[in-house]
């Protein structure tokens, strides 16, 4: 029965270390993203991320409206070029 118990505790730390997070897999559609510039846009966080490199995710938002906050936001704080 100890086997069994240590069998069965070795296999469930082994899948939550190899398991992605819960947060990893829900992604919220919406995305500032900042190229190497400094000037930031919204973005559809789906398939069709930016060609080419030179950019970084600065802010997620639930829809576009929040979106557009996060960014103004991030310009006033001068994080982003107008």
């Amino acid at each position: 029965m100890k086997r069994l118990t240590l069998a069965l505790g070795a296999l469930v730390l082994a899948l939550t270390a190899v398991a992605p997070s819960a947060s990893a897999l829900y992604q919220p559609p919406w995305v500032v993203v900042q190229w190497a510039n400094g000037d930031c846009k919204i973005w559809r966080n789906d398939f069709n991320a930016p060609l080419a490199g030179g950019w970084r995710s600065v802010a997620y938002a639930n829809s576009y409206n929040v979106a557009w906050g996060k960014l103004r936001g991030l310009q006033a704080m001068r994080k982003c070029n107008l």
